[in-house]
């Protein structure tokens, strides 16, 4: 049997470029960082010779910034959306940031100036969430726990091992101790 031909690689062109930008930006919400990310690795991938690569790199922010005037990129959307997703996925606050701005490839700033918004959005049980208050961050552990199912919420009961593995979980997603150890002691009956 005969192996099916290869289909050679398409040339690139600005106009290719500014296709697979458009089509990145339909598909995903996205920051400028990120689109400028996804088109240097296009290039990367699509060129070998570093000189048409260099070239074809200068036009990049011509693009995105076309693109974000038409306002198919946004960087305060994709950090707020990154935000709620890290949010609802069991990171504390300061974490979450963190994960969000690493995430949108944004500035830290960009990402802060939506938390207010991303908290009540991500977190409805949470009343009101102050930032401050380590009474905050305990709940907010517990809320994790509680939708991870971890911690008192195990289906199957907690032993030593497995308090020590929610705590290390809890730690991994930015909680201090204090509200670590305040969530992992709470009775499920008193809820």
């Amino acid at each position: 049997m005969n192996k099916p031909t290869r289909r050679p690689p398409k040339k690139m062109s600005e106009k290719r470029l500014r296709n697979i930008a458009v089509w990145y930006c339909e598909r995903y919400l996205v920051s400028s960082g990120k689109l400028t990310d996804h088109l240097n690795k296009r290039l990367y991938r699509d060129i070998r010779d570093e000189e048409e690569r260099a070239r074809f790199a200068e036009f990049i922010p011509g693009i995105v910034s076309s693109l974000a005037e038409l306002g198919y990129v946004n960087d305060r959307e994709a950090a707020g959306a990154r935000l709620r997703t890290a949010l609802r996925s069991g990171y504390a606050t300061n974490a979450a940031v963190t994960v969000a701005a690493r995430g949108a490839m944004v500035d830290r700033e960009t990402v802060e100036t939506e938390l207010e918004n991303a908290l009540t959005q991500a977190l409805p049980e949470l009343d009101d969430v102050d930032l401050e208050s380590s009474e905050s961050a305990t709940d907010q552990a517990i809320l994790a726990l509680k939708r991870a199912r971890r911690g008192p919420y195990r289906s199957s009961g907690q032993d030593d091992k497995s308090r020590r593995r929610d705590a290390g979980w809890l730690q991994r997603r930015g909680f201090r101790l204090d509200a670590i150890k305040t969530a992992l002691d709470i009775d499920p009956l008193e809820e």
